[in-house]
């Protein structure tokens, strides 16, 4: 016993616990990143598989065995396929550190407010008229590929023209609108957004706010959305829809989250934390 613990403490070093340390907490961010979402299932029947094998070496079950053997030597290759929204959205929140906040900081945005006013303004009108309308607001994710699919215009942001392009029976009526708030522009109109995968929502959302959410699934944007049915106005950030806001909190939340301290960091989140707790919860 004495000879197991002398190899067992000659084997422990410092970088070896520090390994043992990173490799725990890579394990409890993967356990917190797949954490409901579809791939926590899939996540669980590759545990049961692993599991199976010296189960199924023990009991004698050859044939059982060499097909989870087999199976574990395309792992890799099955899990980059399987995985593969779960990895790029990792690799997002990876590219959108602090640290290169840090290195990238954002440009002096005076003109925030100003433009902020111009977008609040037509949601308003729409809002009042009922008619429906989806507008992303660009932040650090990229979002070229949603561009792609709508038309683009590179056009100066207005009021005027964000309330024409949702005008009814208008070409690009349904789709939503891009604005990067950095450059100061409506980028494109008429993107299709991928629709959110939460099984949880509510029956009455409909594919507008399904669409917003799932644009802040896959992107650090900010959706706003206008109900076509109610004339609500809503907001969907970082995978949580918020319905039912007033315009004052909208303009707000979209100031906290684009606005840039002097260290390069955003504002905190202290608006939207106020919100989820208005009911006392």
């Amino acid at each position: 016993m004495e000879e197991f613990l002398l190899y067992i403490q000659s084997r422990i070093t410092v970088a070896s616990v520090i390994e043992v340390c990173i490799i725990a907490f890579i394990i409890y961010r993967l356990l917190l990143w797949i954490r409901g979402t579809q791939a926590e299932q899939v996540f669980k029947g590759l545990i049961l598989l692993l599991f199976c094998a010296p189960l199924c070496s023990w009991l004698g079950f050859t044939t059982l065995n060499l097909i989870i053997t087999s199976a574990f030597t395309w792992a890799f290759i099955l899990i980059v396929v399987v995985f593969q929204p779960e990895f790029r959205s990792a690799l997002e929140q990876l590219g959108n550190n602090r640290v290169f906040k840090e290195i990238l900081k954002k440009p002096s945005m005076d003109f925030l407010d100003k433009d902020v006013d111009k977008i609040i303004k037509s949601v308003k009108i729409l809002a009042e008229e009922k008619t429906g309308a989806l507008i992303v607001l660009e932040k650090n994710t990229g979002l070229n590929n949603i561009v792609d699919t709508g038309i683009e215009l590179d056009a100066e942001i207005s009021s005027e023209l964000l309330e024409n392009i949702f005008t009814p029976n208008r070409p690009l009526h349904d789709g939503a609108v891009i604005i990067k708030l950095w450059s100061r522009q409506v980028r494109a109109a008429g993107c299709l957004l991928p629709l959110s995968d939460n099984r949880a929502l509510g029956s009455e959302l409909g594919t507008r706010h399904r669409a917003g959410l799932g644009m802040t699934e896959k992107s650090d944007s900010v959706v706003i959305i206008v109900s076509e049915e109610t004339g609500h106005i809503s907001y969907a950030i970082k995978g949580t829809l918020y319905q039912d806001v007033i315009p004052d909190l909208l303009t707000q939340v979209i100031l906290e989250n684009f606005t840039v301290k002097e260290d390069g960091t955003y504002n905190s989140g202290w608006l939207r934390k106020l919100w989820e707790n208005k009911d006392g919860k």
